[in-house]
């Protein structure tokens, strides 16, 4: 099979310079952006392989025919992270030596890396000894890397001193990054984005409840996503009498004791499905009227963008990386405050929440236009530079 970069120079058209983007896993809704960079770029996408608790993520690289998308060689290893004694979340850690070898191979003009660890030292080493522009692609918050230990904090004081350039999920990534002592000139703030397109087509409703309004909750069943607080909440309001449908989509080692806990507190109209592929999320979203979206920790929250794109009115923890930015006050609350959230759970349950503002979001090919535009000036920076270095040897 002819590579992308391969079908262009068969055809006659000029090469595109190549850039290498550095990922855990293929994100689906990175895929639109991703695209976006393979019309100006030779793209080579390099992960370090699905995780078991992202099962509707699996073969995304074959959405992505325009770039190369390769699994580097390396591992992974999966940790449970505990709050107090309790397991609060399930991550990966991807240890992947391979990236070096096919950055060596590829030789690309710049590279994005979207992390602040190993992959990214490897990035920036390879930046040096080939005089390439490497970028770092960061959305950790100052909530989220809060408990980070000394080893991550002396390796983010290497990277942060090394690398020149930086890309932010939003505000609160950028807050992250100056508490670091990167300066704002270095650091490309955009937004974490789905494909909006997707989510503002018209489609049908998944599900029909028998009672409206319907309260939906998307994602992973752990502690770190408050689903247990959201019960909590929605069972205190039923017994003042509160009318509505409850709908949990995902998958996770905590949904069997949610299942338990709305059998316990005898929580009516609660519905739980699994998780559903991307391409059937939009249907999902049409099935419901408020998103409630009570994390403990996210660096972003995608689901909030979703639920803005489908025109939902949504209720969103202050612990998530977006709020501020996506919603206004009366849209956020803190999960924890047992009666802050029941406030807010009965202004959603009456219909009371602000309609969701659209113009909150950047678009894709805002989001693409500024990183090209960036990407590319960084690159001609880099050469100039080179160019200048060369003819200085000369001179002298």
């Amino acid at each position: 099979m002819q590579s992308p970069a391969n079908s262009r120079a068969a055809s006659g058209a000029p090469r595109l310079p190549k850039l290498a983007l550095l990922v855990n896993i293929v994100a689906p809704a990175r895929i639109p952006i991703y695209r976006g960079l393979a019309r100006h770029f030779d793209l080579l996408v390099l992960h370090g392989g699905s995780e078991s608790n992202r099962d509707s993520w699996r073969d995304m690289g074959r959405a992505l025919p325009e770039a190369r998308v390769v699994k580097a060689w390396g591992w992974q290893i999966r940790l449970a992270r505990k709050v107090n004694g309790l397991a609060f979340d399930h991550r990966y850690l991807h240890i992947t030596p391979g990236y070096l070898w096919h950055l060596l191979r590829f030789r690309p003009n710049l590279v994005v890396s979207n992390e602040m660890g190993l992959r990214t030292l490897m990035a920036l080493a390879y930046g040096a000894m080939f005089h390439k522009p490497v970028w770092v692609w960061w959305g950790g918050t100052l909530h989220t890397e809060r408990g980070i230990g000394r080893a991550k904090r002396f390796v983010r004081g290497i990277i942060a001193g090394w690398a020149k350039h930086w890309i932010s999920y939003g505000r609160s990534s950028t807050e992250y990054l100056s508490s670091l002592g990167i300066s704002s000139d270095r650091i490309l703030e955009i937004q974490n984005a789905v494909d909006e397109r997707r989510f503002l087509s018209i489609s049908e409703a998944a599900f029909q409840f028998p009672q409206r309004p319907v309260l939906l909750h998307v994602g992973q069943f752990t502690r770190r996503k408050g689903v247990e607080l959201l019960l909590r909440g929605a069972a205190a309001l039923q017994k003042e009498g509160a009318r509505f449908s409850l709908l949990l989509v995902g998958s996770g080692p905590e949904k069997p004791a949610a299942v338990e806990l709305v059998r316990e507190l005898g929580l009516a109209n609660v519905f739980f499905q699994p998780s559903r592929k991307p391409v059937d999320m939009p249907s999902v979203y049409r099935s419901a009227d408020v998103l409630i979206f009570p994390t403990l920790e996210d660096v972003w929250g995608l689901v909030a963008n979703e639920a803005i794109c489908s025109g939902l009115s949504a209720l969103c923890s202050k612990y998530a990386g977006c709020a501020a930015e996506l919603f206004d006050p009366d849209c956020i609350f803190d999960p924890e405050n047992f009666e802050e959230f029941a406030v807010k759970l009965r202004k959603a349950i009456a219909g009371e929440l602000p309609r969701p503002d659209l113009s909150r979001l950047r678009s894709t090919q805002q989001l693409v236009a500024d990183l090209v535009r960036a990407l590319e000036c960084s690159m001609s920076k880099s050469l100039k530079a080179t160019a200048e270095v060369r003819a200085h040897g000369v001179s002298g």
